[in-house]
């Protein structure tokens, strides 16, 4: 029969302490800010549905998937209102770089492009759709281009039930106002909320879609936290091998 030798007053503060440290250290790795992960859609040079060259001008589809880090922004257009409805239209897409402020997505009429110059018109609507995105990822923010002296346009949340073929103009709500003066030709909006679904159009002359970025937090720990949740499972250790 194996007898149990009493713990000295010594051995059982060393070991609260232990405890304490190591309890502690797990408490501070749960409530340290996690790191916020970003994800930069650039519209110019991204591709569309897997294509192996960014195309210029038309798409050819009603809808377009943009696909980043493995996260996905899809894209819609509309066009022409009949009373409170805009019918599918074309997406656009008009390559080059983010700081030229004249790349990114538009909308088209026909298959052979109503504009030229590939933009969203007056009277035309391209929607983002973002029920794909994952792991809390939402867009944090939109960037406008082509935005010339006295053009202008609005972003807005759209709340309708969605359609490829239609859009209930009745259920957008405004969120963000485009306009030049007093912004410039490219102008980013950081205020948007959770929604499925943001529609940009277009009120004077033309724009695109040329950015939008995805945040969400992550669940990577500091380093420093690393380090104490390192020193917390050292003293629950001592404490286990103290009690043996």
């Amino acid at each position: 029969m194996m007898t149990t030798k009493p713990r000295t007053s010594r051995q059982i503060g060393a070991m609260g302490r232990a405890a304490l440290a190591g309890l502690g250290a797990l408490t501070l790795l749960a409530a340290s800010p996690a790191r916020a992960g970003t994800i930069t859609f650039n519209f110019g040079a991204i591709t569309a549905n897997g294509q192996t060259a960014v195309i210029t001008g038309v798409l050819g589809q009603n809808a377009q998937s943009f696909t980043q880090a493995g996260q996905t922004i899809s894209a819609d257009a509309y066009c022409c209102a009949t009373g409170s409805t805009a019918t599918g239209a074309y997406v656009t897409q008009k390559a080059g770089s983010f700081a030229s402020g004249e790349a990114g997505l538009g909308v088209s009429t026909n298959s052979t492009g109503s504009d030229p110059q590939w933009e969203i018109q007056k009277g035309s609507y391209l929607l983002l759709d973002q029920r794909a995105l994952t792991g809390g990822y939402a867009i944090s923010s939109l960037s406008i281009g082509s935005v010339q002296t006295n053009e202008g346009g609005t972003i807005d949340i759209y709340g309708g039930a969605f359609s490829t073929s239609s859009l209930d103009l009745s259920k957008l709500t405004l969120l963000d106002t485009v306009t030049n003066p007093p912004g410039g030709v490219v102008q980013t909006f950081t205020n948007q909320p959770n929604d499925p679904f943001f529609v940009i159009t277009d009120s004077t002359g033309n724009i695109v879609v040329e950015q939008a970025v995805i945040t969400a937090a992550v669940t990577t720990p500091e380093p420093a936290s690393l380090l104490l949740l390192g020193a917390g499972l050292v003293g629950l250790g001592l404490v286990r091998r103290r009690a043996a």
